[in-house]
């Protein structure tokens, strides 16, 4: 019974540590593209607005740009109301279930029959683990 729920455990923590370390690398990575992003976009209005003053004057210049942020608005606004699309499994990620259900059903089929609560554990068990990838 042991060996069962090690090999559980030791699976859930090892999947929990890896997302956990490859989340705040990517929230960085995100932050730092986003910041960067940001600078050019701010850079990029200054100079636009420079370049329609010199050209329009002062007040047609922010005109122009304040109506171009309202547009940009409204069509952001329009792709927010959009229904999601729903993303099914793949053929490979069902595979990769079966093996993962496989393997572990494989590892103490003894275990499973001395113990009568076992059975419903590891029910539990391969359906937290089997919800934990559908959610992905």
């Amino acid at each position: 019974m042991g060996d069962l729920a090690a090999l559980v455990v030791k699976l859930l923590a090892d999947n929990a540590a890896a997302r956990a370390r490859d989340a705040a690398r990517r929230a960085m990575i995100w932050a730092l593209a986003a910041l960067a992003g940001l600078l050019a976009l701010g850079f990029g209005l200054a100079a636009g607005w420079l370049a329609l003053a010199r050209w329009q004057g002062e007040i047609a210049a922010s005109l122009m740009i304040g109506a171009g942020f309202l547009v940009l608005a409204l069509v952001l606004a329009l792709l927010a109301r959009r229904k999601p699309r729903h993303r099914g499994l793949t053929t490979t990620d069902l595979a990769a279930l079966e093996a993962q259900a496989s393997a572990i059903a494989a590892a103490a089929p003894e275990v499973l029959a001395k113990h009568p609560l076992l059975p419903l554990i590891g029910s539990f068990l391969g359906g937290l683990l089997l919800a934990l990838k559908l959610t992905r």
